[in-house]
């Protein structure tokens, strides 16, 4: 981490430098004057006769006799501004000297007169009357041996290759910053490390090299554009070696790479810059005395030689930066075709497409180099150049901006983007309403000269800037809030989550969920730690996700993710963070907090339109996250309670359990001793309806309410619940308990069966009725008929079965004369009658007439607690019925006994109890004695196995095929959700707390699933 620190302070004091330099490089080049004399590096092969001129004057740039010549391209430059010319470092030298010339005491020049009526020698520069100024040259036409002397008009730099320079710096200081920014918040990433270099590199060689004439007049500005240019090409091949992903070469043998890299630039540059001092030195002034006066040519015949032998290299080092460009395309190639990830293709494609349209201009541009010497000198390369580089600049932009190359939104957070576009637009009408008020008092029209018309004009404009405004910033706000409410409603629903669940499972969905629904996140997992403070096990699930079930991190990886929380996925990051957004093929990975410890991570796959996490996205899981680390907190301590409850409630039972053992003995005694006594008239009957189950218990109070009325009673409840039994029950306690109970099984009676059995008919009324018979409701006279399964009746018996219930008389069949009858009706059915309504299957009315009161029996395996009680009401009836004596049930079979569904109901109990009746042997009910669909449930302890996703006290045995269920996880509230719980179910036979078990899932959770699906 120091050395990191110590980079990161180093390379962001020489991005500092860089930019310095520009500016001054800019001032510099505005402040200088532009001479219209332009000469070219290792055009002085003669110092003694100055330098070669590229390029002459214009007409009306120059002013000497008339008559004489004007300077032009092949002509040589001896003097310029009263400086000797020996080399193109005495002409650079000669230009700045310029900037601070001032002219001397008369070379000033008024009306009328010019630069070539001056007689006197030693004036250097003159300047006119209306500001322009003259500099006075000396040169040698080609082929020609007298020298020729005049003036030059000095004038301001050309606006045209400024506004480039100007437009260049202004367009990427700003990536250098961002990239500066992202650099110092990941300085482990290599890529962003590179590319904050080459965009400072790219400043400095832009900016100076597009004026490199000028700069050449300073040492220090000359210097450092040479070392700019040098290092950009092969930092640049650096950058692209590295990204998206570092080349196999380069990380096998880094050293080797880097060596081979930057070697031959940093001879190059160090040889360059040795060369202009050398020739700056060479060039010095050594007086006016005739001696030095030789040794001036003779140093400027050395300085020639160093410009001469600086010119070569700058060649030959444009053909190497060439081979560079070349191979930084071939790497731009390699990372598309090897790129894994959507983006990190898209990011590279954007910049390959920039590369390839730039090497048009910058072909271009090495044509000039090598053929057109002098045009590549003076800036005809200025255009291509921008061009490439504005092809890079936009495909850097869409990266940025698009597919987030450089992550610069952790930095530059959307708020900080809404302030400043908030505070331009309001210096921009500021602006507006100042250049309307400054044009207003400065407008000759004398409509303006009073003030009543000017505060008008004003007030217009002022409302009509403020009306503009408010409609932008409008726009603006739903532009950057247009995801607060998705937010806000993420994090109330968060709110919810840790109000009213506790449990560590349902917290961790609910996270989740709320994540990859706010961030549009089609993969995400969640991991909780597990019992080690470094050791993490999968808690939940989304989407398709290569995780695994558990990882360990090292106490590097965890040392950083508990400073940094968040970590974005970065192609080129080498720290072990990044390691594992490689390993889970995740984009970002957040720890969770509680109490200042890391007990959770959340791992995020990519959204689902490939843009990359903002700083708002790590704000608001941030945010989630600590809120969910407490209600973790919170849940874990709700888990240990509650596993303790359970624990005391599985002893409970045990104990209740016991009890029951005990008043199983206790009746069985009770039974030898002595007769049952009957009960009194007027006590509640029973009869053979055994159990004390708050369910049964509930059944037989309504039942006690509804006995003494006349009311029709309608029997509900699956097959074998007791409905008959039941039936009778209302009968013994109802006023007509001396009457008749009759009855009718429905479903086992064709349709014109039924109707004659319940009518009864008259003789003749068809074929077989050779003499008349009564029907059912007449025998059940003064007493109650009770009809069972009467949802299988016609709809012919249906209309006659509603006039009795209505009339209170019957019609025999083939009869005609009406016949009232005295009867209670009490039905039953396990049909789904309002089903069967709406098929048109069963009359509404006939069944409003039925329904005045219901009673719905409740299936067996929701009344567990009678079934101690039944058993031994079947075990006698058994005994009774076989003639043998039984007299006990074993531990395991009264234990598969209580654990089966019994879908059966009490009718499947009976059986059951009769056929291990017949079955057992020395008087015991054993479980070689029960129905294999009972044995199934009870494992060898060899065949057991072992599931350690589901620990949990005591777990009951489960069947085979039950315990082969796969283990998954699944998006909490998916349809994938609800066949799980509908398999585990159908495993478990029903049995809500073994599939529970199964599922790995509190009780309280696995109840609420199959309540929100419906399966409750």
């Amino acid at each position: 981490m120091p050395s990191l620190r110590r980079e990161q302070i180093s390379l962001t004091a020489l991005s500092g430098l860089c930019v310095l330099y520009c500016v001054a490089a800019l001032w510099y080049v505005t402040s200088s004057p532009e001479v219209p004399v332009r000469c070219v590096l290792g055009s002085d092969r003669d110092p003694k006769n100055g330098i070669v001129i590229s390029r002459g004057p214009q007409e009306s740039e120059y002013r000497g006799r008339s008559g004489r010549p004007v300077p032009k391209a092949g002509d040589r430059l001896l003097a310029l501004g009263g400086s000797s010319i020996h080399s193109f470092v005495n002409y650079a030298r000669a230009q700045a000297d310029l900037r601070k010339l001032r002219p001397i005491a008369g070379g000033r020049l008024w009306i009328g007169s010019s630069p070539e009526d001056l007689t006197d020698t030693y004036h250097r520069i003159v300047e006119h009357y209306d500001g322009t100024r003259y500099v006075r040259v000396a040169f040698q036409p080609a082929g020609a041996r007298e020298v020729e002397h005049g003036w030059l008009r000095l004038s301001p730099q050309p606006l045209g290759p400024l506004t480039w320079t100007f437009v260049w710096f202004l367009l990427q200081l700003p990536i250098v910053v961002l990239t500066g920014m992202a650099y110092w918040n990941r300085p482990d990433d290599q890529a962003v490390k590179l590319f904050f270099v080459v965009s400072s590199l790219a400043l400095v060689a832009y900016s100076g090299g597009n004026h490199w004439w000028v700069v050449a007049g300073s040492p220090v500005l000359a210097c450092g554009l040479i070392l700019a240019a040098v290092l950009l090409p092969p930092a640049l091949l650096h950058f692209f070696l590295v990204y998206p992903s570092p080349s196999p070469a380069l990380q096998r043998r880094r050293g080797l790479c880097l060596t081979g890299l930057y070697a031959v630039p940093a001879m190059s540059a160090a040889a360059a810059i040795g060369c202009a001092l050398a020739g700056s030195l060479l060039s010095r002034d050594w007086g006016e005395t005739p001696l030095a006066s030789g040794v001036e040519r003779w140093m400027g015949l050395g300085a020639a030689s160093v410009m001469g032998l600086l010119r070569t290299g700058v060649f030959a080092y444009v053909s190497l930066a060439a081979l560079m460009f070349v191979a930084s395309m071939v790497c731009l190639v390699r990372s598309y075709l090897q790129a894994h990830h959507p983006m990190e293709r898209a990011q590279v494609k954007w910049i390959l497409w920039a590369g390839l349209g730039a090497a048009l201009p910058i072909c271009y541009t090495l044509y000039l180099a090598a053929f057109q010497t002098s045009a590549f000198a003076f800036g005809a390369a200025r255009a291509p150049m921008a061009v490439a580089s504005a092809l890079f600049m936009i495909a850097y932009a869409v990266g940025i901006a698009r597919y987030k190359l450089m992550l610069v939104d952790q930095v530059l957070s959307r708020g900080m983007w809404y302030y400043v576009i908030s505070f331009g637009l309001a210096c921009g009408s500021s602006l507006l309403i100042a250049a309307a008020a400054v044009a207003s008092l400065r407008h000759e029209n004398p409509f303006f000269s009073h003030p009543l018309p000017l505060v008008l004009v004003l007030a217009v404009s002022l409302l009509a800037a403020g009306w503009f405004r408010d409609r932008f910033q409008r726009t603006l706000d739903r532009r950057f809030f247009r995801e607060k409410y998705p937010l806000d409603k993420a994090l109330q629903r968060i709110n919810r989550a840790v109000t009213h669940v506790l449990e560590r499972q349902a917290v961790a969905e609910n996270l989740l969920s709320s994540c990859c629904e706010a961030l549009r996140v089609d993969r995400a997992a969640l991991y909780l730690q597990d019992g080690d403070r470094q050791r993490f096990r999968l808690a939940t699930v989304i989407g398709r996700m290569d995780v695994p079930r558990q990882f360990s991190a090292d106490d590097e990886a965890f040392q950083a993710l508990a400073e940094e929380t968040a970590v974005q996925r970065v192609p080129s990051g080498v720290s072990p963070v990044q390691e594992w957004l490689r390993r889970f093929s995740a984009e970002l990975i957040q720890g969770l907090e509680s109490e200042g410890e890391i007990i959770g991570v959340v791992v995020l796959g990519a959204k689902a339109n490939g843009a990359a996490y903002t700083a708002e996205d790590v704000t608001f899981i941030t945010a989630i996250g600590r809120v969910t680390g407490v209600a973790l907190h919170c849940a874990k301590v709700h888990e240990d309670v509650s596993r303790l409850t359970h624990d005391l409630q599985e002893k409970t039972q045990l104990i209740s359990e016991q009890g029951r053992r005990i008043a199983f003995l206790q009746a069985e005694l009770s039974t030898a001793a002595g007769p049952r006594t009957e009960l009194a008239p007027t006590e509640f009957r029973r009869d053979a309806i055994r159990g004390k189950s708050p369910a049964i218990e509930r059944v037989l109070d309504t039942v006690r309410k509804v006995a003494a009325s006349e009311s029709s009673v309608l029997l509900r409840g699956e097959s074998g619940t007791g409905k008959e039994l039941l039936a009778r029950a209302i009968h013994d306690n109802s006023p007509r308990r001396d009457g008749p109970l009759v009855t009718v099984h429905c479903a086992a009676l064709s349709p014109s069966l039924l109707e004659s059995e319940l009518f009864g008919h008259v003789k003749g009324a068809f074929t077989d009725a050779r003499e008349a018979r009564v029907g059912r409701f007449q025998l059940a006279e003064g007493g109650t008929l009770f009809l069972d399964e009467i949802g299988d009746i016609s709809l012919e018996t249906q209309v006659k079965l509603l006039r009795v219930l209505q009339e209170r008389v019957i019609e025999p069949v083939g009869g005609s004369q009406p016949v009232p009858v005295d009867v209670r009706l009490v039905a039953a059915t396990h049909q789904n009658l309002e089903r069967l309504i709406a098929d048109g299957q069963f009359r509404e009315d006939l069944y409003y007439r039925l329904n005045v009161i219901t009673i719905t029996l409740p299936p067996l395996r929701e009344r567990r607690e009678d079934l101690f009680d039944l058993s031994l009401h079947f075990l006698r009836r058994a005994c009774e019925k076989t003639g043998k004596h039984v007299s006990t049930i074993d531990d395991f079979a009264l234990r598969l006994l209580t654990e089966h569904a019994w879908p059966g109901n009490i009718r499947e109990l009976q059986n059951v109890i009769e056929r291990a009746v017949v079955l057992a042997e020395n008087g015991i009910v054993t479980v070689d004695d029960l129905p294999g669909e009972l044995r199934g449930n009870l494992l060898p302890a060899t065949a057991r196995p072992v599931i350690e996703e589901t620990p949990a006290p005591r777990r009951r045995r489960l069947t085979a095929d039950a315990l082969s269920v796969p283990r998954r996880i699944v998006i909490n509230g998916s349809s994938e959700e609800r066949s799980m719980l509908e398999d585990a179910l159908r495993r478990c036979s029903g049995n809500k707390a073994d599939a529970a078990r199964l599922l790995g899932l509190p009780r309280s959770t696995f109840f609420s699933k199959l309540k929100k699906h419906g399966l409750g």
